[in-house]
């Protein structure tokens, strides 16, 4: 009986120094994860910003043009 406790506290150690072990593995591949996904977001942010910069400069443009012909009416 005695023997057989000591078995089962042995494999509840190593039971838990698994979990312990799938624990820290975890939270490495979520920090990993993360980082990775905070990339992309950045990196999409900086993409957005780009394309609002050009569609701005367009409009600036055809602003600018609008206000061309209508200034050649004017005259």
């Amino acid at each position: 009986m005695e023997d057989e406790t000591q078995q089962l506290r042995a494999r509840i150690a190593v039971l838990e120094a698994e979990l312990e072990q799938q624990r820290e593995a975890h939270a490495a591949e979520m920090k990993r994860l993360k980082s990775e996904n905070y990339a992309a977001l950045e990196a999409s942010q900086t993409r957005y910003q780009g394309e609002l910069a050009i569609q701005h400069a367009n409009f600036g443009r055809q602003i600018a043009e609008l206000k061309a012909r209508l200034k050649a009416f004017d005259v």
